[in-house]
């Protein structure tokens, strides 16, 4: 039932009134959006939300954004490390380093928003350990392309249209999200062009956010150390200590972090500044026929930011401790999709519908409807299927 207030229709901002905001406020090379290239599936516009609204605030309501606060970033579910990250968590810092820069830069904060909170939607259990073994079984498996068959197909939300229905921008920028552990090889949507700048400013939010956070939860959970980090450490640490000087204890640890956010969100501004002016980019169009990535740091941040990855990749990564949580989530995963293989009925009877379709209309690979199960389910869920399939508990 439908109430009106008399007098009130004044006060209320319509969808068109928003989108007149952002034509007044954003810069001419945003993405506004009101120039949306639509949706996949035909559906009313919104009344009180701009489309890049909509589907952030889709993607918020999904499962599959729910399921990411028990999937690994780095450390795995009930090992004990219970304030380093997880994926949600991970994701929601992604997001606000995105919006800050887009808002700093004039760009559109919804459309960069909706592409940072659905970025990992597509993460299998355990991390990239759990993505590693699923490309060994399903070589096309990938996170990023999973996240787009969650979006488009997988999410039953709406009874008019699979998947959430997002908008065509959206799902470009999710198609090519791209960081050191982000790769798509095919392009579908808006082909042979660059993405929005939003996108691209998702992407380099997302490298800015783990590089940050994995040095803070290395050192929080004791793998690292700021003695080794100070007689070994990359250049970008000492930097990082002369900035935290005396700072002791848990506000140490959340200065690091801060510092570090801080120094890269600084640089890739001034940086995509001074590239947005040397390229002439004055639209959308611009943005998308350049011939490279326009966000990004300066030459010597990045050679700074790579080698403190390749010194989380060398002590943190490969540490004992993380590499046992990986090989474990690693054989859960590959003897569960070996008994799901060797017989599909053990599979939910709603998986193995999906199977035996694929199986028997070729459709699609079958195999894939196991891996995108396994993929589907969270650490806490991945470790109860495998006791299910595999232990013998008594009531």
């Amino acid at each position: 039932m439908e109430t009106r207030v008399q007098g009130t229709e004044s006060l209320i901002r319509l969808r068109e009134e928003l989108e007149k905001n952002e034509r007044d406020i954003l810069a001419s090379y945003a993405m506004h959006s009101g120039d949306t290239e639509g949706r996949e599936h035909e559906e009313a516009p919104p009344r009180h939300r701009t489309h890049f609204q909509r589907d952030w605030h889709r993607i918020t309501h999904s499962q599959a954004f729910r399921k990411l606060e028990f999937k690994t970033q780095v450390f795995m579910y009930g090992e004990g490390y219970e304030t380093v990250r997880n994926r949600l968590t991970h994701t929601l810092e992604v997001s606000q380093i995105t919006t800050s820069i887009c808002r700093a830069l004039g760009l559109n904060e919804d459309l960069g928003t909706a592409i940072a909170l659905a970025h990992d939607l597509g993460h299998p259990p355990f991390g990239h350990a759990g993505e590693m073994i699923l490309q060994e079984l399903v070589q096309s498996f990938n996170h990023n392309v999973h996240g787009l068959r969650i979006v488009r197909q997988l999410e039953t939300r709406y009874p008019d249209f699979p998947g959430l229905n997002l908008t065509l921008e959206t799902l470009e920028g999710l198609e090519k999200h791209e960081t050191d552990y982000d790769k798509v090889y095919y392009r579908y949507f808006f082909k042979d062009k660059m993405p929005t700048l939003e996108a691209q400013v998702a992407s380099i939010a997302d490298a800015i956010a783990y590089r940050s956070h994995d040095l803070e939860d290395g050192l929080a959970s004791g793998i690292l150390n700021e003695a080794e980090l100070n007689e070994n450490g990359p250049e970008l640490w000492k930097v990082l200590r002369e900035r935290l000087g005396k700072t002791s204890g848990a506000a140490r640890m959340a200065q690091l972090s801060r510092h570090l956010i801080d120094i890269t969100v600084s640089d890739a501004l001034e940086e995509t500044g001074r590239r947005l002016t040397a390229a002439g980019i004055n639209s959308v169009a611009d943005v998308r026929n350049h011939k490279g990535v326009i966000v990004g740091m300066s030459d010597s941040l990045k050679k700074a930011d790579s080698e403190l990855g390749e010194y989380l990749y060398e002590n943190f990564y490969l540490d004992y401790r993380v590499a046992r949580m990986k090989s474990k989530g690693q054989g859960m995963i590959s003897r569960m999709f070996e008994a799901f293989k060797g017989e599909p009925g053990l599979l939910p009877p709603e998986v193995f519908d999906r199977y035996r379709d694929a199986d028997e209309k070729r459709t699609s690979e079958p195999l894939r409807v196991i891996a995108d199960y396994l993929a589907s389910l969270t650490d806490r869920q991945a470790i109860d299927e495998y006791r299910k399939l595999f232990d013998v508990v008594p009531r």
